[in-house]
């Protein structure tokens, strides 16, 4: 199962100083781990690379019983992508949406929209 992840924030040298990735959460959504920061794999440095793994975030509407994830496939490859996965319950075989992109302000953009009922309404809740 999917539960807490390493925290990139507190391996940091003194030239990580990247914040948490701000997000535009709607009504009835909590975080459950929040990692996900402003680092930017498209011109970080090779060693930087373990701010990318696979438990980046993760938020939960408890009335829905649904559950948004985030995680950097391959875990510390900056050559990765982000898997973004709407689920319920704890089905992580059979995500309800799946999105993959390299752009962080791609996926922010997505969480937005995700925790909005007008999209994860029609899977209930």
């Amino acid at each position: 199962g999917k539960t807490g992840g390493r925290v990139c924030r507190e391996r940091r040298g003194p030239n990580m100083n990247d914040g948490l990735q701000p997000l535009r959460l709607h009504a009835g959504w909590s975080v459950v781990f929040h990692d996900f920061t402003e680092y930017d794999p498209e011109r970080a440095g090779e060693g930087d690379a373990f701010c990318l793994h696979e438990d980046l975030l993760q938020l939960r509407h408890e009335r829905a019983g649904l559950v948004i994830d985030l995680g950097w496939y391959p875990d510390g490859d900056r050559n990765g992508r982000y898997v973004l996965l709407l689920v319920r319950g704890q089905d992580w075989d059979a995500p309800l949406e799946r999105a993959e992109s390299r752009s962080r302000d791609g996926i922010a953009g997505l969480i937005g929209c995700w925790t909005d009922e007008a999209f994860w309404g029609r899977y209930g809740g």
